[in-house]
């Protein structure tokens, strides 16, 4: 093994690791804000698809959509 790929080899510590392994991190799905909307993807099962049409009935029914 020569230096470069000894080098590339090497454990990489960063920073915010530690309060994460601990249970503290902070993530931006834990931002809790007034008014917050969510979205959702959904991927599609079949590569290379075309979406003809979106039955959206049952997400319009939902309060405040």
């Amino acid at each position: 093994m020569d230096d470069t790929t000894a080098r590339a080899a090497l454990r990489a510590y960063r920073v915010e690791d530690a309060p994460l392994l601990r249970g503290a991190g902070r993530f931006v799905a834990d931002a809790a804000l007034p008014g917050q909307a969510y979205g959702a993807f959904v991927r599609s099962p079949h590569a290379h698809a075309v979406v003809t049409g979106i039955d959206a009935t049952a997400a319009r029914a939902v309060p405040g959509v």
